[in-house]
């Protein structure tokens, strides 16, 4: 439980909520999450504006208080845990800034796929809005080496689909997604195709593999 409020937006940091009387409490987003939205909430604002959300604003002119309810609740405690055997930077106020945090992660039973952002961006099918805003999320994350996934009928609805006995063996609408993030990868993050049951008959994920890794 806690008396923290649950929405993705404050007049702290200057956001909104396009449908602030509905949104989930897990993530504290809008039902609806719009393209194009004329609105920041803080995920929307922090991607364009990134450090300004991460004080209250105007910065400089403020001071802040809690948006918490009290009486206290054990929920307003932060417990800072000791982590056991980790290293950090070096004790120096010039030094431990936050561009000098290493996120590096490591995947794979020989821990030999990179990852210097530890995200993984969901899968992005054959839908209209993951096919208009593609380009920029597979270039973000190759270069932040963070991990993003083709989804399902990128191939069945590519309408220059070139399939022979049942398999794909050309794909442009494919082809290009996987360009768009080699083209930015800076050797780290990767690519992942997601494949149905109509992808798997189709070949995809052979077509993906031996022909456009």
């Amino acid at each position: 439980m806690t008396f923290s409020k649950g929405t993705n937006a404050s007049n702290a940091t200057l956001t909104k909520l396009r449908t602030p009387d509905s949104y989930c409490p897990f993530s504290g987003m809008c039902t609806t999450c719009l393209d194009g939205c004329p609105g920041f909430c803080e995920i929307g604002k922090s991607a364009v504006r990134g450090k300004e959300v991460l004080y209250p604003q105007p910065f400089g002119k403020t001071t802040s208080a809690s948006q918490k309810d009290y009486p206290v609740d054990y929920s307003h405690f932060n417990i800072m845990g000791t982590a056991v055997g980790a290293h950090g930077i070096e004790p120096n106020p010039d030094k431990a800034i936050f561009p000098a945090v290493n996120l590096d992660s490591y995947l794979g039973v020989n821990k030999d796929l990179k990852l210097t952002t530890p995200i993984i961006v969901a899968a992005m099918g054959s839908t209209n809005v993951a096919a208009d805003n593609w380009d920029h999320l597979a270039a973000g994350c190759a270069i932040s080496g963070a991990g993003i996934a083709i989804g399902e009928n990128v191939c069945a609805m590519d309408p220059n689909v070139e399939i022979k006995n049942g398999r794909v063996v050309h794909s442009p609408n494919l082809a290009r997604r996987i360009k768009d993030f080699q083209e930015w990868s800076q050797g780290a993050g990767f690519i992942a195709v997601q494949a149905n049951v109509e992808d798997t008959k189709l070949g995809v994920q052979e077509y993906a593999w031996k022909s456009l890794a």
